[in-house]
């Protein structure tokens, strides 16, 4: 499938946050390259916690 969007980041987020993020980055893609959203696949990959990840997320330890 293309286009894929692959998106790093820190481990912590909820998965309401993972689904808003697919649902907008899928719309978004759509919208701006005219190719239908089921080619669109978006996967995440979440890193641990370390010391230079944001406080916000630090504090969910």
């Amino acid at each position: 499938m293309m286009p894929q969007i692959s998106i790093r980041m820190y481990e912590g987020r909820t998965q309401a946050q993972k689904d808003e993020i697919v649902e907008v980055f899928t719309r978004e893609l759509s919208r701006i390259i005219d190719r239908e959203a089921r080619y669109i696949q978006i996967e995440f990959d979440e890193i641990p916690i370390d010391e230079n990840a944001p406080d916000n997320l630090k504090n969910k330890r």
